[in-house]
């Protein structure tokens, strides 16, 4: 068996390359939580669970450095940051354009846009629980939709 990111040989039952650490399991695969550590898990649920509260996500970063299930955490709450902070510059432009352009709240493309944000809204916060909820829990499932993304190594 041979790993899929440096290309290094490993024994069968290998959950993580010796040589790059890279997950042997395939990247499809939305609950990783068999290729951790139990210990590492158990000793860094905390960590994980701050990986998605905004900017505590740096703690973390740079105190878990060595925590697989930690760093997989921090990937998942950094994803989900971004995509909020994204979410939110947009919408506030666009809705300040829907206003000058159509007069205010009455107009019923701005309430529109409204419902939509909403509901985007309402689903960043659900993906928020979701994770909190994995990290406490011990699970390393990815993020519905957002979580494939690898920004953290």
């Amino acid at each position: 068996m041979y790993c899929k990111k440096c290309g290094s040989s490993m024994p069968e039952n290998t959950v993580r390359c010796p040589a790059c650490g890279a997950p042997s399991i395939s990247v499809g695969a939305a609950d990783y939580t068999a290729q951790y550590d139990p210990r590492d898990i158990e000793d860094n649920r905390v960590f994980a669970a701050l990986s998605y509260l905004g900017l505590l996500i740096l703690i973390p970063i740079f105190c878990a450095r060595r925590s697989y299930f930690a760093r997989f955490h921090a990937n998942q709450g950094l994803i989900l940051l971004l995509c909020t902070v994204a979410y939110t510059v947009v919408t506030r432009i666009v809705t300040r354009v829907l206003d000058i352009l159509f007069g205010g709240f009455l107009s019923i493309i701005p309430g529109a846009f409204s419902l939509v944000t909403t509901a985007l809204g309402i689903f960043f916060f659900v993906l928020l629980i979701l994770g909190v909820v994995n990290a406490a829990t011990g699970r390393a499932r990815e993020l519905p939709l957002i979580g494939r993304f690898r920004l953290l190594r």
